[in-house]
């Protein structure tokens, strides 16, 4: 498979789990500042998965389909992680961490898929712009 496609499909599997992760911990957050910084979150989510998918499409290939295990898992974990702790910096933190993870694999498929097109690797490289801005509005909620 080509390094484009796979790039791709890279940039559509690490939106479409930050949309699931955000779209979770949504009906876990009780501030009303917080949920309105993880729907801003669950928009950028959406976007990068959309224009990630059109651009996979337009280079001939398709998105890889979301295990229900591994979505499953997901979700799971996130329940055991909010359930004795539903506060904004919990879940800020939990966000934290997502993002750094998002940032770490598109790093790395950036590096590991250097032959890909201009236009996969400005969406992998916005990406990671996003899950940066992520961080950063993040630690807003954070404290001791």
């Amino acid at each position: 498979m080509n390094e484009t496609i796979q790039l791709l499909q890279d940039v559509v599997r690490n939106a479409r789990t930050g949309l699931d992760a955000v779209e979770t911990l949504m009906k876990k957050s009780g501030g009303a500042d917080m949920r309105d910084e993880l729907a801003k979150e669950r928009e950028q989510y959406l976007a990068a998965a959309r224009d990630g998918e059109q651009a996979l499409s337009d280079a001939g290939g398709q998105p890889e389909p979301t295990g229900a295990l591994a979505k499953a898992g997901m979700r799971l974990g996130l329940e055991g992680e909010t359930l004795l702790d539903r506060s904004d910096a919990h879940i800020a933190e939990i966000m934290i961490q997502g993002a750094t993870m998002g940032v770490i694999e598109m790093t790395k498929s950036l590096n590991t898929y250097g032959g890909a097109d201009p236009r996969a690797r400005g969406l992998a490289s916005q990406f990671v712009v996003q899950q940066n801005e992520v961080i950063d509005r993040q630690k807003a909620f954070l404290e001791n």
